[in-house]
């Protein structure tokens, strides 16, 4: 530092002029995005479900996660269960599929929990039964089916894990 009495030193003054000259110089800084590093930690838990498969039973309450409440149709104690089409194309993303479009059914033993041959007709006189059967996904987030099945890599997804997926489909 000078005092007001002595003038700069030549390298003192160039010194000066080298710093301002790197400040004012523009600067050019690529930012990457964390969007990507995002959506493949979101989809890492898709992967790590359907690597090891959860399949669970029919239920009389939603939990933690994906179901469809089944449809009834017939009168106690055989009542016929179904799976409606149009219940689970709220799941689909723009990137994903769903084993049923929203005109078509499903049966759906609840014993066995197992769903049937795909119907093209709605069946008649149908209700809401408050029972619960689990969404099947693949990794990708497509919608396989619902219940129980011997496709590998299929698995019931927790909801916490659609929340954080189903963003980046």
């Amino acid at each position: 530092m000078t005092s007001p009495e002595q003038l700069p030193t030549s390298a003192q003054t160039a010194r000066r002029q080298l710093v301002r000259g790197v400040f004012a110089a523009p600067a050019l800084l690529t930012v990457f995005s964390g969007g990507a590093l995002a959506a493949g930690s979101a989809k890492r838990c898709l992967v790590n479900q359907t690597n090891t498969p959860t399949m669970l039973p029919v239920t009389g309450h939603t939990d933690n996660y994906l179901r469809v409440e089944l449809r009834q149709t017939g009168s106690s104690p055989n009542f016929i269960y179904w799976v409606r089409g149009s219940d689970i194309q709220t799941w689909k993303k723009p990137s994903t599929t769903v084993h049923l479009n929203s005109t078509q059914w499903q049966p759906f033993n609840i014993t066995t929990n197992t769903a049937g041959a795909v119907q093209g007709s709605e069946p008649s006189n149908h209700s809401a039964s408050s029972k619960f059967a689990a969404l099947r996904f693949d990794a990708n987030g497509n919608l396989k089916g619902v219940g129980i099945s011997t496709a590998a890599n299929q698995s019931a997804i927790a909801g916490t894990c659609w929340q954080s997926v189903a963003l980046t489909l």
